[in-house]
């Protein structure tokens, strides 16, 4: 986005913001929504406010937004100040009401008399204002050609005969079939007021980023309205469908509980009426988050249990084995429970099925042998301590992690 652009939007949005301020107060509804476009449409193609001899023409300005018996004195008041500006902002000689008149000299008094005398002699037309477009009406226009006019539901190029798999071809193949560049998608589906990043958009379309807000989701939903599209068309072609989308307004939690809780709201919480979404917030926190459900108890009662497996003749070393490990150590049927402190500790140990027994003899000779087999590579030789280390971490399987892989 050019530097031009991004000054067009602003302005664009303080002149929307002047409507609100100034004419809503005065005027009906109609009569605003009629004369806010025709504002805006006048710095969006760089075109300055209709003039007559050098005064605002406002007979050509209330047939442009079809108020020529509602615009009223008290009316042209309070649009004047919005006028100033686009004529300023344009860089266009400032119209008669807003100069000052010079202090006339002697001089300046005799060539005036002198104008005048010459002037009842000769005939001179009046200026015509008229055009075609009553929102394109200006004495000068820029170079370039003017952009492209906005259609909130424009009219499809070609008929839908391909519906692609992945969200950025099905993105790129709508704004094809409907002739938009990103550019104009984005004039025509983000709001003056927005703080949408036209940078976003673009990344969508050339396949960097997918949508994972909550905003950016409502962008993509008013997309599938403009090309007519069912709802969620877009959504369902998104990876990751069981990501969760930030964003949401949830008050006071914090971002450690935000984060556990926003996989289980709806896309549209934040637009819900407040008494809802405390329902919802409450009824996550009560039934998924405290572990009210059968499976959270069973999960919250294991984790409490000392848990570790047993690989029974898969050992290395033996000078500074912890106590899990000395159980890998020795037979099953000899008797090492008074190794131990804790009697507890040989409760929740269990032998390894012998195919994971077998791995794991595997993985000590793999990882300790001085040569790998043919056809091998490593990135390291474990030496004693470390080989004794792994063997006891890998033994140590927690209950909680099993039952993530279930759920």
């Amino acid at each position: 986005m050019t530097k031009n652009d991004i000054s067009s939007r602003h302005f664009q949005r303080k002149i929307s913001e002047f409507c609100e301020l100034r004419i809503a107060p005065i005027a009906s509804r109609r009569v605003l929504e009629n004369i806010r476009p025709y504002l805006v449409s006048l710095i969006i193609y760089r075109k300055s406010p209709p003039l007559l001899n050098g005064h605002i023409d406002w007979t050509t300005i209330g047939q442009a937004c079809r108020l020529e018996a509602e615009l009223t004195a008290e009316l042209k008041k309070q649009l004047r100040p919005g006028l100033d500006p686009i004529i300023r902002w344009l860089g266009a000689p400032p119209a008669a009401e807003g100069r000052r008149p010079p202090k006339p000299t002697a001089s300046s008094r005799k060539t005036v008399l002198a104008k005048k005398a010459v002037s009842t002699s000769s005939t001179r037309k009046p200026q015509c204002a008229a055009a075609d477009d009553p929102f394109v009406r200006a004495a000068s226009t820029q170079p370039g050609p003017a952009p492209k006019p906005i259609s909130p539901y424009p009219e499809p190029l070609f008929e839908a005969t391909e519906d692609p798999a992945s969200f950025q071809d099905a993105l790129a193949y709508h704004m094809r079939r409907f002739g938009d560049t990103y550019w104009q998608l984005y004039r025509a589906v983000v709001h003056l007021n927005e703080t949408f990043d036209q940078k976003t958009l673009l990344s969508w379309t050339q396949g960097d980023r997918v949508p994972r807000s909550v905003a950016s989701f409502d962008i993509l939903r008013r997309i599938e309205q403009r090309y007519r599209l069912s709802e969620g068309y877009f959504k369902e072609k998104l990876p990751h469908q069981a990501r969760s989308l930030y964003g949401h307004n949830l008050g006071d939690v914090s971002p450690a509980e935000r984060r556990r809780i926003s996989l289980h709201l709806p896309d549209d919480f934040s637009s819900l009426p407040f008494t809802k979404r405390e329902e919802i917030l409450d009824w996550v926190r009560r039934v998924i988050i405290s572990g009210s459900t059968e499976y959270r108890r069973y999960q919250a009662a294991a984790s409490k249990q000392r848990y570790a497996i047993r690989f029974p003749g898969v050992t290395y070393g033996g000078s500074s084995l912890s106590p899990r490990s000395l159980v890998s150590a020795v037979g099953a049927n000899q008797n090492v429970e008074a190794e131990f402190d804790d009697p507890d500790l040989l409760s929740g140990v269990v032998d390894a099925p012998p195919q994971l027994a077998m791995e794991m003899a595997d993985l000590i000779r793999f990882k300790t042998s001085t040569l790998t087999a043919i056809g091998f590579q490593r990135s390291g030789v474990w030496g004693e301590e470390t080989a004794s280390q792994k063997i006891e971490h890998l033994g140590l399987i927690d209950v909680r992690r099993i039952g993530r892989v279930t759920e």
